[in-house]
């Protein structure tokens, strides 16, 4: 692992400069876990499973020399460093950024802390669209699936719209 693997992310931010949220929090994954490679269209999304203001998606590739779970526990604190407070109530909620790990090279993992490839990815177009925007040959270990074969079985019809490109350099 010492030259490093592949990971993809997924951003989200549904509160205050969304924009900014984004760019800020490409910056701090620089920082604390590794070089982005790549990163997916912006989009505009409704947010998912309540009621709340639009949300900012995109995907990232990283290369990281950090295991999975040191890569989750970096993006929790990225998170509180940007001001996200995690409420115990349930169901979903508005948040100035969301990080998730959405899946590593072909690993499997499921336990409390981690489960990758993420266990909803494929039921969710703001996931789908952005990754599938970057230049990947993956297919899902579990599902045997394509991006392209998820994207084209997601029953998930929100309305995903490109803001713009975002420049990461």
């Amino acid at each position: 692992m010492e030259l490093g693997h592949k990971v993809v992310l997924s951003l989200g931010t549904n509160q205050g400069d969304k924009l900014g949220n984004i760019l800020f929090c490409i910056q701090l994954i620089k920082e604390k876990i590794g070089t982005v490679t790549q990163v997916s269209k912006l989009y505009e999304t409704p947010a998912w499973g309540f009621d709340g203001d639009a949300f900012y998606n995109c995907a990232l590739e990283v290369v990281t020399t950090q295991r999975p779970i040191e890569v989750l526990n970096n993006a929790l604190l990225i998170e509180k460093e940007m001001g996200r407070v995690r409420v115990e109530q349930s169901g979903y909620q508005s948040r100035i950024i969301d990080i998730d790990l959405v899946f590593c090279e072909n690993e499997i993992i499921h336990n409390e802390q981690l489960q990758i490839p993420h266990p909803l990815m494929q039921d969710r177009k703001f996931v789908l669209l952005p990754i599938s925007d970057l230049d990947l040959q993956w297919e899902h270990p579990i599902l045997k699936l394509t991006l392209v074969q998820m994207l084209e079985k997601c029953v998930d019809n929100s309305d995903c719209v490109v803001v713009q490109d975002i420049d990461f350099v």
